[in-house]
């Protein structure tokens, strides 16, 4: 049984480094897709955004024109003041001059830096007509199709990076036990259940009694850094594998404060001594001969 789980899983490998290589020769290539789809939703947005200013712009100058309007009579105002500065009303006129005086300029220095951009912009070699705005069910097209490539590559680096980590987390030595990848064994107690789920974690119920680790031995593996205990330590678990030829936990149980060890018998645990073992004859003793 271990040695058809052997082969399966080296089976299994190869077809796993063969996806591997095919996602390396595939993904320059939507890389690449991806990035021109980039570039041109970049000069869609510029277009878009161009078109918006030329919209905006002559708001902005009426605003401006609004104000100064509105200046020049607090100003106009501030004079026929002039002679009562101390009084209550002058003051009212000039915190209102000040405030609009203050939001003027803001606006006023809007239009400049607009006016500055226009004049002092670089010639493009390839010119986007100004007021040109592309069509909405083309910018619909164009942001559905770039979504779909960023999926389509995040996809396919995903997969490659879960078959790169499938490869390295089974050791070869260890490829026996290839059947506890992506594979949980459970324990029932009148208390608690048990799941241990290899290559990722193991629990008591809601808690956690540890992170994979990795093999400690050809017969041991270990969880590490789990939930902490009241006043610590960490909690953390490790199994002792025994030959067997269905796998399964036979035994729980927690030989010092929050350390657990758990015994589970595997075909991944028996090895060529074993078998020679099993295959001599009974040693027979004369209480069994009488």
């Amino acid at each position: 049984m271990k040695q058809t789980a052997i082969d399966e899983a080296k089976k299994k490998r190869i077809e796993q480094q063969a996806e591997i290589q095919r996602l390396l020769g595939e993904l320059p290539g939507l890389e690449s897709s991806l990035g021109e789809l980039r570039k041109k939703k970049e000069e869609a947005d510029a277009v878009k955004m161009q078109a918006e200013c030329v919209t905006e712009l002559p708001k902005l100058r009426e605003t401006v024109k609004t104000m100064q309007a509105k200046i020049d009579s607090l100003e106009a105002e501030l004079k026929t003041l002039k002679g009562d500065t101390t009084s209550t009303t002058t003051k009212k006129v000039i915190s209102e001059y000040t405030k609009w005086m203050d939001g003027a300029e803001a606006a006023v220095e809007a239009e400049d830096d607009i006016d500055s951009a226009e004049e002092e912009a670089p010639v493009e070699t390839k010119e986007i007509p100004l007021g040109e705005k592309p069509k909405e069910e083309e910018e619909d097209a164009l942001s559905k199709e770039l979504k779909e490539m960023e999926a389509q590559v995040k996809s396919a680096k995903d997969s490659k990076s879960s078959l790169e980590k499938s490869l390295q987390e089974l050791p070869e030595e260890r490829i026996g036990f290839a059947a506890l990848q992506d594979h949980c064994l459970e324990y029932q107690t009148s208390e608690y259940t048990y799941k241990l789920c290899f290559f990722k974690d193991a629990k008591q119920s809601h808690t956690t009694l540890g992170r994979w680790e990795g093999f400690a031995g050809p017969l041991e593996a270990r969880f590490t850094n789990g939930d902490m205990c009241y006043g610590g330590p960490a909690r953390s678990l490790i199994v002792k594998f025994e030959c067997g030829a269905e796998e399964g936990v036979l035994d729980i149980n927690e030989p010092s404060r929050c350390t657990y060890q758990a015994t589970v018998k595997h075909p991944g645990a028996c090895d060529s001594s074993m078998e020679a073992d099993l295959q001599k004859p009974p040693t027979k003793h004369p209480k069994d001969e009488l």
